[in-house]
């Protein structure tokens, strides 16, 4: 029994020693595997400083060409740089993503023209410009006499190829149309008429245009108001009332006076010139009757034209055979506002430039006051 419990010792401990060092082995590893892991951990919670994103900022620029044959057609060149795409808006509801695109508008107006360019990093920038479409620029009515008396006939010129017109005739009622490319129409003398003209492009685009003013002389337009100054002969006192600065003042409820009574005397030709800085076409003039007695009224008289106040060339001459107030009676007037303070028109056979233009008043009906409340001159 001895023999085998001291036999059997060794070998227990001979087990136990390799099991103590199996596990000697494994904690060593466990260890080191613990180890690696808090240094990787330790790598992981360190902040590690990162570069700042780089950010490109685009520049956007164009420039806008309006083609010479097309009043409604724009070319856009785009100026831009920096850039990775666009996005044009021409304000009116219409868009495009061309680089360089062309556009043409419908109609005139205003219209604000927004360039947005984006970077590839997403900023963007943009620039605005407003294009102004003017109808008076686009498209003007035109009116010459036919050589018919008091005919005129209208014609359009146009920045653009025309594919239609449509005319308006307002001196009647209902207004008068017409899409015949040049229609004539007849006038009343001494009448203003309104004439619009609806042009319509081969690209669909329409413009509108409106004169008031069409005249069995044209289209005219007054030019009393851009002279430099005006001279008389024979003056009513400037502090008056019936001063000839009355003649002149657009408004047809004053009136010029002269003779009579206060020593207002004058002797006929009563002059009255009216001088420009640059020589003007006067085509049409007019003369206007007071608010009382017809025998005051102008009955004879010349207008000339002159561009040294020396030499002077009559441009019309008048001989009336009925004053003011029987020629509105003979119109159908019958009360004071029909009959007075109204304009008389006529026309200038051959319209030349002056510097000056003068009325020459030489009788009126037979009162020993003349008077007048307008004198105009038309180009």
């Amino acid at each position: 029994m001895l023999y085998n419990t001291n036999y059997e010792k060794p070998i227990a401990m001979k087990k136990l020693s390799i099991e103590t060092i199996t596990q000697k082995k494994l904690s060593g590893a466990v260890a080191l595997l613990l180890c690696i892991a808090a240094v990787i951990a330790c790598k992981k919670s360190a902040v590690i400083p990162q570069a700042d994103p780089v950010t490109i900022n685009p520049i956007t620029d164009y420039e806008i060409t309006n083609d010479a044959a097309d009043a409604f057609k724009f070319s856009f060149k785009n100026l831009s740089a920096k850039f990775k795409r666009v996005e044009w808006r021409f304000g009116d509801d219409t868009l495009t993503a061309e680089i360089n695109p062309t556009h043409i508008y419908r109609a005139t107006g205003k219209y604000t023209v927004d360039l947005k360019t984006f970077s590839e990093t997403g900023t963007s920038s943009r620039k605005m410009v407003v294009i102004n479409i003017v109808p008076d620029s686009v498209v003007k009515i035109t009116a010459e006499k036919t050589g018919v008396l008091n005919q005129i006939k209208f014609g359009v010129t146009a920045k653009a190829v025309i594919k239609s017109v449509l005319w308006t005739f307002s001196d009647v009622s209902p207004a008068v149309t017409s899409d015949l490319p040049n229609p004539v129409r007849t006038y009343i003398p001494g009448s203003f008429n309104p004439v619009t003209a609806t042009v319509t492009t081969v690209n669909g685009s329409v413009v509108k245009v409106t004169v008031p003013n069409a005249t069995t002389e044209g289209l005219v337009k007054e030019i009393t108001q851009d002279r430099v100054d005006y001279n008389v002969s024979a003056e009513n006192n400037l502090a008056a009332a019936e001063n000839s600065t009355k003649l002149l003042d657009g408004d047809v409820t004053t009136k010029y006076t002269m003779g009579g009574k206060d020593g207002r005397i004058f002797t006929y030709p009563l002059l009255i010139t009216v001088n420009y800085a640059t020589p003007q076409v006067a085509k049409l003039y007019a003369v206007g009757n007071s608010s009382d007695l017809p025998t005051r009224d102008p009955k004879a008289w010349t207008v000339q034209g002159s561009n040294d106040g020396v030499n002077w060339e009559i441009l019309d001459t008048r001989v009336m055979t009925k004053n003011f107030y029987d020629q509105m009676t003979a119109l159908g007037a019958t009360t004071d506002i029909q009959w007075f303070k109204q304009l008389f028109y006529y026309g200038i056979a051959n319209p030349k430039p002056f510097l000056k233009y003068r009325w020459s008043i030489s009788a009126n009906w037979g009162d020993a006051a003349m008077q007048t409340n307008e004198f105009r001159l038309f180009k």
